[in-house]
């Protein structure tokens, strides 16, 4: 066990295709809005049309390194909080995407499990394969248990897919192995598949904050946060619902001030995806309220986007939620409709984590936000602001701990 270290893994960027786009709107029952779709889960073929309809055509994605097995065998893999599994690809994995990358052979350490996480010994009679979709494609795997190391001397037992097949798309052009799940447990395959529950005894804290970047180190840190990379204080926030990072909020701000648009809406903050996406119905009335013209003549005077939690607001500026090319602006929210109790449902990806140090706390449960400190810039002083107030900033008052980091790199393809 370690104690008082922070695991800090530093990504690189890329986005793999997890949301399909190619429409404005989409429309997701209950309990159809899971991320990782599996073979026999209720829904897959309603939700999977779902995903196929939204498709991000810039694709921006964050990655790092990880080890499995004894000696170690390197991965580099996204970190997902919108998800609940370990997959990387497997040895005898013969797809294209497979042979393009790492794969995972079984280690002197490892052990073939099944589904239900249990050993074959144990339970023969559990699944041995299954198959996650995603929007445009799928992954389909067996079971190991093996050792996952984050840095050379935290490590931990985990289970996780080893992919037999994987469908070109998706998977072909990414930069990255595969996918690492730091969502909660009703994400995960079956028993020791959540990798956040596994790593407990490994971690001084039960926590993951991750810092992104367009033109400074990126990182996500286990165990804790950096308060070097925070320039305000932490605003903390219950979690509403174990599934993904989602908490409730009280309305929508435009320059601090409440609207009445949602004033009972839930947002996920999704580590995993580049888009910003809200209920229908409401992104619609932003867009009418707001105004964005499309010859971008108004840009300059729009408000502040911001999302009510107690007194305090959290925002997102023109540059965050309208795309600007050279002739045109339109807002960049998707329309994602998803029923109580998970929603109304924002979901909150890269151009909100850009602007916010989140820290996911699973003791709480609770995620936590700071005005995001970049390089070479001061903090964004309207990011975080009272209601009616004017907006203030204070310096980061949080204990500084020991770390120990995993960079994550950054890559883009546009389509």
């Amino acid at each position: 066990m370690l104690t008082g270290l922070l695991l800090a893994v530093a990504l690189h960027a890329w986005r793999y295709d997890k949301h399909a786009h190619t429409g404005r709107t989409a429309v997701i029952a209950d309990t159809e809005f899971n991320r990782d779709l599996i073979e026999d889960a209720s829904g897959m073929d309603a939700a999977l049309r779902v995903l196929q309809r939204m498709r991000v055509e810039h694709k921006t994605e964050y990655w790092g390194s990880i080890g499995l097995g004894s000696p170690t065998q390197e991965f580099t893999v996204i970190f997902d909080t919108g998800s609940g599994n370990l997959i990387v690809p497997g040895s005898n994995c013969t797809s294209m995407p497979c042979m393009d990358h790492h794969r995972y052979k079984l280690s002197s350490t490892g052990q073939v499990v099944g589904k239900k996480g249990a050993s074959l010994d144990i339970d023969p009679d559990q699944k041995l394969e299954s198959t996650i979709k995603f929007g445009t494609g799928k992954v389909h795997g067996s079971f190991v248990r093996d050792s996952l190391c984050l840095s050379p001397t935290s490590c931990a037992k985990v289970n996780f897919m080893t992919a037999i097949q994987e469908t070109d798309e998706p998977f072909q052009d990414c930069d990255f192995d595969g996918i690492m799940g730091l969502g909660f447990q009703d994400l995960s395959m079956g028993q020791g598949f959540n990798i956040l529950d596994e790593l407990k005894g490994v971690l001084p804290k039960a926590q993951v904050s991750v810092f992104l970047s367009d033109d400074s180190k990126s990182v996500i840190n286990f165990g804790g946060y950096d308060p070097r990379l925070a320039a305000s204080e932490v605003q903390w926030v219950p979690v509403s619902h174990q599934s993904y990072w989602q908490i409730g909020i009280d309305d929508i701000a435009f320059g601090d001030k409440k609207t009445g648009l949602c004033s009972n809406c839930q947002v996920a903050v999704d580590t995993g995806t580049s888009l910003l996406a809200g209920p229908s119905d409401v992104i619609e009335q932003m867009q009418d309220q707001i105004k964005v013209e499309d010859d971008c003549s108004n840009f300059n005077e729009l408000p502040v986007l911001g999302f009510v939690i107690g007194d305090k607001v959290l925002n997102l500026s023109p540059e965050d939620y309208v795309d600007k090319s050279d002739d045109h602006c339109e807002l960049s929210l998707m329309q994602l409709d998803v029923p109580p109790p998970r929603g109304p449902l924002f979901v909150l990806g890269d151009p909100f984590l850009r602007k916010f140090l989140t820290i996911y706390d699973r003791e709480g449960p609770r995620v936590g936000f700071a005005v995001a400190r970049h390089e070479g810039r001061p903090g964004d002083v309207k990011a975080i602001a009272g209601l009616g107030e004017p907006p203030k900033m204070t310096g980061a008052f949080l204990q500084k701990e020991k770390l120990i980091s995993v960079p994550l790199q950054r890559s883009q393809r546009h389509h």
